[in-house]
């Protein structure tokens, strides 16, 4: 067998289950005896090649960056890259491959797979491959399609059949240039299959950290950006002619199988253009947000790990039947019906959807918890509430010891009588917000207090702050970002109200799943770190400037001992519970960007990292 490439098949199996989609940058190592024969720009990939296990070098210690490729030596390569599958029935050898060659099993798999010829002509198995005829099988093999945005010139192929395939693998990364001088027609080095592979592999596993459009191909086929994607049998249960509809032109991320399967679904976003529809999700579960935009839409039998978020422009409704959801968040006023055996653990309902929401609960749905900025509000907002209330175990964190008052018909009525219940005691509301001023927050000097008689009064507060935090006439400056808990004692009151100040702003960030569960043996060593923020538009045009508090831990939980050694167009700050990395220019945060910094562990172990964006009085 070539020891150039894996030698044994379980370690690829094994390995590749817990490969990371970055390139790992192992240069300062020597891994081969001729590394220094390699061009800077291929180390990283070679190296992480080598820890996958898909090339592992020669017997004598050499890698040989500048030999030729073999076509033999690719069909290795896609097999241990994409895990194709062995052949189940017997296929016959093409005449030039002996059942004897290390390459025989590989080549029958890659050709069971509609790849590199048929068994009925010769192979070629020993000819070199030119990165024309490489490109243009790595697009074959992944179902690869660009958008037609590459434009390369017809001088540039010797074959004008590949010459869509070639444009597509500059599309998506594999190739990279001007189109004018790729040297198409050159033989592949080995260096050179090293990073078209680790850009392949990254491209194919983009879905695992961002979302990334659905097409439907068929019942066990998708495409998620350019690629095509088989599915899992559980996955496959979706992709129904009734589900079709509600699917396409979803946005979402997956889980991966080692062969690329798609395992599960993370997050899945529905757009606005979704409406009318009815989706099964036959016990799909989600393991991250299900974020709708649509309006008019039936879901039932599935579980969300994260939050369903209604986030829609316009008044929307939605019923969920038969399903369990660990938190919901109205964004949106929302006509929200539960039935089935529907479950919620936490239900919040924002200051501006209250007003024309209404939850109706069916059958034996439940909401354990329901948050709104004045338990007073519950009873109107939902359905029937004197015959429901048993399914509502907590308001706002609180068992319901005491009821909020009923509205019947306009008026309010004590006693037992009507269906009201009032309250015995003063309420004190809810704040849900702290005025932000400049680069302080403003606490508020009164509070709406709920009376037992059901009216309103407005009494005055005086605010303890969380450690290390002071106030200054009702001001708080913010060095450190953090979430900070105020208690106020109200006038005459005595149950206190409690403000929470979160000084992290909703920028959408996507944290690679190469940085939690990094492990690190040698002190001193360093890793290149990166993640995406995205702003929601109102916080591109009120937010002068966005800082990242990235906190490490261990395995333990406990802070991590690492240093930021490289923070490129930014500048940094130890702030005792984190890092802090802020604009070197304080430019504003207007448009989605990809951070990259580098991070020193001074200590041994297994590090992962929460990152937040915040804003706070900037450093000078």
């Amino acid at each position: 067998m070539n020891k150039w490439l894996l030698r044994t098949t379980l370690g690829v199996f094994l390995l590749s289950q817990f490969h990371a989609t970055a390139v790992s940058a192992q240069v300062t190592e020597k891994l081969f005896s001729d590394i220094d024969q390699a061009s800077n720009w291929s180390l990283a990939s070679i190296a992480y090649l080598n820890e996958l296990g898909i090339t592992q070098g020669y017997d004598n210690g050499t890698y040989q960056p500048r030999k030729k490729i073999t076509r033999q030596e690719v069909a290795e390569l896609l097999v241990r890259t994409l895990q194709l599958p062995a052949n189940e029935s017997t296929s016959v050898l093409p005449p030039d491959v002996r059942a004897s060659s290390w390459s025989a099993n590989s080549i029958q798999r890659v050709q069971s797979q509609g790849l590199m010829g048929n068994p009925n002509e010769p192979f070629r198995p020993t000819d070199l491959v030119t990165r024309e005829e490489l490109l243009s099988i790595f697009v074959q093999a992944t179902g690869a399609q660009g958008k037609g945005t590459a434009v390369l010139s017809d001088r540039e192929v010797s074959d004008p059949v590949s010459k869509q395939s070639i444009e597509t693998s500059m599309e998506i990364g594999l190739l990279q240039g001007d189109g004018q001088k790729l040297a198409l027609d050159r033989p592949t080095e080995r260096q050179e299959i090293a990073v078209f592979l680790t850009r392949l592999i990254q491209a194919l596993e983009e879905p695992k950290t961002r979302e990334m459009e659905l097409t439907i191909i068929n019942e066990s086929t998708v495409r998620i950006g350019a690629f095509k994607y088989p599915v899992t049998d559980e996955i496959q249960k979706l992709l129904t002619a009734a589900n079709k509809q509600f699917l396409e032109g979803a946005t979402l991320k997956v889980a991966l199988t080692p062969d690329y399967k798609i395992q599960n679904i993370v997050d899945l976003t529905v757009p606005a253009s979704k409406k009318n529809l009815v989706f099964d999700g036959g016990d799909l579960h989600i393991t991250g947000n299900l974020i709708i935009l649509g309006d008019e839409l039936t879901i039932k039998n599935l579980s969300v790990d994260g939050q369903v978020l209604t986030n829609g422009n316009t008044k929307t409704s939605l019923v969920f039947e038969n399903a369990k959801i660990k938190g919901m968040e109205l964004n949106v006023a929302t006509k929200l019906t539960l039935t089935g055996t529907t479950s919620v653990d936490s239900l919040t309902v924002a200051q501006k959807a209250v007003k024309d929401s209404e939850i109706v609960l069916q059958q034996t749905s439940v909401i354990n918890d329901i948050i709104v900025p004045d338990k007073q509000l519950v009873p109107n907002l939902v359905k029937d509430y004197s015959g429901n209330q048993g399914k509502i175990q907590l308001i706002n964190g609180k068992p319901r010891d005491v009821q909020p008052t009923v509205s019947t018909g306009g008026t309010t009525t004590g006693g037992s009588s009507g269906g009201s219940v009032s309250p015995t005691g003063p309420v004190v509301s809810t704040i849900a917000k702290i005025q932000e001023v400049a680069e302080a927050y403003q606490l508020p000097t009164q509070v709406s207090v709920r009376m037992p008689d059901g009216s309103t009064v407005m009494k005055t507060v005086i605010w303890t702050a969380p450690k290390d935090v002071h106030i200054t006439n009702n001001e708080v400056l913010i060095n450190e970002p953090g979430i900070y808990l105020f208690t106020g004692q109200v006038e005459g009151i005595s149950e206190k109200s409690q403000l929470k100040l979160d000084v992290r702003l909703p920028l959408k960030l996507q944290v690679g799943s190469e940085n939690s569960g990094i492990v690190v043996t040698t002190p001193g060593v360093s890793k290149t770190v990166s993640f995406t923020s995205q702003p929601v538009p109102e916080i591109a045009t009120t937010v002068n400037h966005a800082s990242y508090l990235l906190e490490w831990t261990d395995e333990n939980g406990s802070s991590s001992d690492i240093e930021l050694i490289s923070t490129p167009g930014y500048t940094s700050y130890d702030v005792g519970n984190g890092w802090l990395i802020t604009k070197s220019d304080d430019a504003a945060v207007v448009s989605k960007e990809t951070i990259s910094f580098e991070v020193k562990f001074n200590a041994p172990g297994t590090y992962s990292v929460q990152i937040s964006a915040v804003k706070h009085k900037h450093f000078d």
